[in-house]
């Protein structure tokens, strides 16, 4: 059976199982995976135009608070400040940090608030930071004065001031990721960021989530039925049938994130609807199975 017949027929009724059940595991996966794609673009075609819109937001926001980026034999420095400044944006999930001198005082402070990444701006680089640990950080450079180019490096809190005065220094050339070091660069290198990481979050975090739940949900009825005196199904027809039984939930969760609905989130509508179903469509199965093996007499 090709994709959208299954795809259909899934979301009309239980009919359709009985055939899907003889469908092999590996062409089942295919078509999560397909169905998982078309999920995972239309949320993103759906959320990307609000979402650069914020980040548009943001980097007003940040020239208002930090000026132009200057660049000059004293670094990459704002124009507006100075002195150390600190803002948090993004719905207080990141912060962007400034230090006219690496100061390991201030480096202690680089996630207050319980932020768990943000952007380290000093005069000689400018890098992304995300927390790992209580005391580890993963730190990914992207504007900096270098002798050679720098990649993301796990480092502990106490050596990122080290890590900076040794990497780094005013008498070395600027290398940069960007064609210009400027707010409206940085504003686009995000926007596509965001187009990328979404994506694949989105699309190995549905897959996984499927896969998983699919697989606990068929051991726990085919353990649950082990010890009836009635046929039960057989864990491999288990496993394909709930691949199949989540279509119509996904496309339900698909619409609740696009259009961001409140109160529930993608994980739990997904979980409500594909609990729900799955049972009804075991026990319409299971029913068929019954009368197949015990029909009743004339």
């Amino acid at each position: 059976m090709n994709f959208f017949t299954a795809l259909f027929g899934t979301c009309k009724g239980t009919k359709v199982f009985s055939a899907l059940r003889a469908q092999s595991v590996i062409r089942a996966l295919g078509h999560l995976l397909l169905l998982t794609l078309i999920c995972s673009l239309f949320i993103l075609a759906c959320t990307y135009s609000p979402a650069t819109r914020k980040i548009d937001e943001i980097f007003v926001n940040l020239k208002d608070v930090f000026g132009d980026i200057r660049i000059d034999k004293n670094g990459i420095t704002p124009t507006k400040t100075t002195e150390m400044k600190s803002l948090i944006i993004a719905d207080n999930q990141l912060k962007i940090t400034y230090l006219p001198a690496v100061n390991p005082n201030y480096l202690n402070e680089l996630d207050a608030n319980d932020i768990s990444s943000g952007f380290l701006w000093t005069p000689t680089l400018i890098a992304s930071w995300f927390k790992v640990s209580p005391d580890q950080f993963l730190l990914v450079p992207f504007a900096y004065c270098a002798k050679r180019l720098l990649g993301p490096e796990s480092i502990k809190r106490s050596a990122i001031a080290a890590y900076i005065n040794s990497r780094t220094s005013l008498n070395d050339r600027l290398i940069c990721q960007f064609p210009e070091l400027s707010w409206p660069a940085l504003s686009a290198y995000c926007k596509n960021t965001f187009l990328t990481l979404s994506f694949i979050g989105n699309l190995a975090g549905i897959v996984l989530q499927v896969v998983f739940f699919v697989a606990l949900f068929a051991l726990i009825l085919n353990l649950s039925g082990q010890n009836a005196n009635y046929p039960v199904l057989k864990y491999r027809d288990r496993f394909v049938v709930g691949i199949y039984a989540s279509f119509p939930p996904l496309l339900i969760a698909a619409m609740f994130s696009a259009f961001e609905l409140p109160f529930l989130t993608f994980n739990s509508v997904y979980v409500i609807c594909f609990s729900i179903y799955l049972i009804v469509v075991f026990s319409r199965l299971q029913s068929d199975l019954n009368r197949q093996r015990h029909p009743n007499p004339k």
